[in-house]
């Protein structure tokens, strides 16, 4: 795993440092902050709540965002995730009086980045805080939480209530010892439940992750 970041983020690089370890400095053409993965990256924009509202007004925004979204690929690694990330509060620069007109064009802002542009936008409280949200961005990521489904104790009696291009994970994510990692492994190489449950012990063993064990525990469940 790699940390780039822009080196105009001056306020950021020694934090990082001194949070997470080594980074690298670099002139990012998108993004203020890229993580990379084994096989994806990550890109993070990050503006404070007085950075936020002036690129709003100026339209600055918009450019900085079409330019994440049509971003594919970074560093040789697939895109997978594009977040905005917001700190400070808003409300103090209004000097704690409602402002009617300033909310209402924040409102269709956080609409327009959401539902238009597609990218999601997490509020921190301040640079320290934006430092432990990308660490435990990291952490997820590396775990690949962020792409799980939901736990078990929330569907367990309303399978039905499951989307539908989840209910094969969730079948094979219950198999004892197979998670939903495994669960994505095993669908992708074999294309349906119907294919894995027709392999032999030595087909099972040719997917990610599956040893031994676990191709013979597969394969007696269907057998």
């Amino acid at each position: 795993m790699k940390i780039y970041v822009d080196y105009r983020e001056k306020e950021l690089i020694d934090l990082l440092r001194e949070k997470l370890g080594k980074i690298e400095e670099t002139n990012l053409r998108v993004g203020d902050i890229i993580l990379t993965f084994d096989n994806h990256a990550v890109i993070l924009e990050r503006k404070s709540a007085y950075d936020f509202i002036e690129s709003v007004r100026s339209n600055r925004l918009w450019e900085q965002l079409i330019k994440i979204v049509k971003t594919e690929e970074i560093f040789d690694k697939t895109v997978k995730r594009k977040i905005l990330l917001l700190h400070g509060s808003i409300k103090e620069l209004t000097f704690h009086e409602f402002d009617e007109k300033l909310w209402a064009s924040l409102s269709g802002a956080f609409m327009e980045i959401v539902y238009v542009y597609g990218i999601p936008i997490f509020f921190v409280e301040d640079v320290q805080a934006v430092i432990t949200f990308i660490r435990i961005l990291i952490d997820r990521e590396i775990r690949k939480a962020n792409e799980s489904l939901p736990k078990e104790r929330w569907f367990r009696r309303r399978l039905s209530e499951i989307p539908e291009k989840d209910e094969k994970i969730y079948f094979l994510s219950s198999i004892p010892g197979i998670g939903n990692e495994l669960a994505r492994n095993l669908l992708r190489h074999f294309g349906s439940i119907d294919k894995i449950a027709n392999a032999s012990i030595d087909q099972l063993m040719m997917v990610d992750g599956i040893g031994s064990k676990k191709a013979e525990q597969i394969y007696n469940i269907f057998h």
